[in-house]
């Protein structure tokens, strides 16, 4: 399919959770390789979804996270497209946070303490700054298709109190990656609507 912006998929979660909606934003103008962003609605259903103008009301389930990829709709582990919805918030690019020693050696992110953020998808800030100060914003690390169905699911058992590693094997190196971008940030609903994907000293 030709993709539009504002592109609404459905998705099932892993563990049998049932199935999960997202909004993609093409962001590619601005950065050829991974301006494609992908945020998912806090909306989780057993039964597919007939009318997505419900998703109007749901808040998203996580911030914002950048694709390399428009998802694979035909085959094994196909999104199905659902709809294009718009709405004055398609064209705002979240601030993201990065770190040099952002890496899968790294086992707790909160102790790295030498942050940059990147704005504008392409454009980091000059200064430094603590974890402190950014760890509410999502990692700039990319994520796949299938990882934004297992953050999803890991998001889930997070705000259940679910015991992730339970469901799924963190010395599995993809799951571990999504784990550790996730775990220290807090959950969406938690964090104010004046930070949500942005940097404030």
């Amino acid at each position: 399919m030709d993709f539009i912006n504002g592109s609404v998929f459905e998705f099932k979660i892993p563990l049998n959770m049932g199935f999960a909606y997202c909004k993609l934003l093409d962001f590619r103008s601005i950065r050829e390789f991974d301006g494609l962003l992908v945020k998912v609605y806090d909306y989780i259903s057993k039964e597919e979804l007939l009318d997505i103008d419900i998703l109007n009301n749901k808040e998203w389930l996580f911030g914002a996270r950048r694709m390399p990829n428009i998802p694979n709709t035909k085959g094994k582990g196909a999104w199905k497209f659902k709809g294009v919805l718009v709405s004055k918030d398609d064209y705002f690019i979240p601030d993201y946070k990065y770190s040099s020693k952002s890496s899968p050696l790294v086992s707790d992110e909160t102790m790295i303490n030498e942050w940059n953020v990147v704005q504008n998808i392409n454009k980091p800030l000059d200064s430094i700054f603590s974890y402190e100060s950014v760890n509410h914003l999502e990692d700039t690390v990319l994520t796949t298709q299938r990882g934004v169905e297992i953050r999803t699911a890991m998001e889930y058992c997070r705000i259940k109190d679910i015991d992730i590693k339970s469901y799924f094997d963190l010395d599995d190196m993809s799951n571990w990656n999504i784990f550790r971008t996730m775990i220290n940030v807090p959950i969406y609903n938690s964090i104010p609507i004046a930070l949500r994907g942005k940097f404030k000293l």
